[in-house]
């Protein structure tokens, strides 16, 4: 049996109920660009937007099973294109990363571009490949795609062009960048990577932080389309500055006629629900976080949960070490884990460090206890 493709079922829905794109945008919370991207065939999506858009077009059982099927269809394709993203018309701030990775780029370096979930890394390597000369092979490597280095070599040799950039998107550690870089030789590469990814030999490190206040409220306005205002300011300020924070907060703005700028820094401000408030479709803070967490050892997850409960917001290892009862070695041993994860920006000139508020908010709800023992 043929599976219809989902863009074609999504279109049909919305062309059935009669609704425009910012309508069903706006009935389901999912954006009008992630819809406008499925409608395409640009993108798949997860079940939660699926039962998102299905609630919002009032379907049966029978079509929610055909879109789930169509789905299911897309994410099991074999992904050898390594065809570029489209780059997002309102790309904002980052000018000196991109100068530096188009200088690096065209003279053929391996670069790593390296920082939190959600800082916006897969959007600034897009952005800067768009504009890089030459062909450019991309592959979503997922974190860890067992079947990645057949991937590469099927879509290298799609044609006879040699390609002059590839891009490694969403790299999980050294392990699985290492097999894929011999594939890549002669090109200039540009990885990206919630580690730094310190033994590739890469020859440029890119940490990427939040954006800076300017363009954090610049953002915020593009996306809903509204003047800069104390309010953008402050819901700015409670998304910590991360891009993906920022573009859930806008969308979800965007597609509620009825909010304003300041009802939602009213929301953001309740910490208890702001996790819950930045989340919309396939966008959600909670779930770019929680890989990043999964992947620590159980002594670094108790002491991340430890540290964010804690009354205090900046720590050093000794101080570490006294929340958990534990030496401050094992102390030191467990953040330099949680910072390699992404998860804790790397300690300032005292030896102090401090989380992102979302990532703590997150580690102090979501992370299950355990003893660090």
């Amino acid at each position: 049996m043929t599976v219809p493709s989902l863009a074609a079922l999504i279109r049909a829905h919305r062309k059935a109920a009669r609704a425009t794109l910012r309508e069903l945008a706006a009935a389901s919370g999912v954006s009008v660009r992630a819809i406008s991207d499925m409608e395409r065939g640009q993108s798949a999506a997860q079940q939660r937007t699926l039962d998102a858009l299905a609630d919002a077009l009032r379907l049966g059982a029978a079509d929610r099973s055909a879109l789930a099927a169509a789905a299911g269809a897309v994410r099991s394709a074999p992904d050898g294109s390594g065809v570029l993203p489209r780059d997002v018309p309102d790309f904002t701030g980052r000018a000196a990363e991109v100068d530096l990775l188009l200088r690096c780029l065209r003279d053929g370096a391996r670069v790593v571009v390296h920082g939190p979930p959600g800082v916006g890394k897969t959007a600034l390597a897009v952005h800067a490949a768009a504009r890089h000369p030459g062909d450019v092979l991309f592959l979503d490597c997922r974190g860890t795609v067992p079947e990645l280095s057949s991937r590469l070599r099927r879509a290298g040799s799609s044609d006879t062009v040699p390609r002059r950039l590839v891009v490694l998107d969403d790299v999980a550690d050294d392990r699985h960048l290492a097999p894929l870089l011999p594939l890549a030789d002669g090109a200039a590469v540009l990885v990206t990577s919630r580690c730094p990814l310190p033994h590739t030999g890469a020859a440029v490190h890119v940490p990427l932080p939040p954006l800076e206040t300017g363009a954090a409220v610049a953002l915020l306005s593009a996306i809903t389309g509204t003047a800069a205002s104390r309010a953008t300011v402050t819901v700015a300020e409670l998304c910590g500055h991360l891009p993906l924070a920022l573009r859930i907060a806008g969308n979800r703005l965007a597609s509620r006629p009825g909010w304003t700028m300041a009802h939602l820094a009213d929301r953001l401000a309740d910490e208890d629900r702001r996790l819950s408030t930045l989340s919309a479709g396939d966008l959600s803070v909670e779930a770019a976080l929680a890989p990043s967490f999964a992947r620590l050892s159980g002594p670094a997850l108790a002491l991340s949960r430890d540290l964010a409960a804690a009354p205090t917001r900046d720590f050093d290892a000794h101080r570490a070490a006294d929340l958990a009862d534990v030496t401050v070695a094992a102390a030191q041993a467990a953040l330099e884990e949680i910072v390699y994860a992404g998860l804790l920006p790397p300690p300032d000139a005292a030896g102090r460090h401090r989380f992102h508020d979302l990532v703590r908010i997150y580690a102090a709800s979501a992370v299950p206890g355990r003893a660090l023992r």
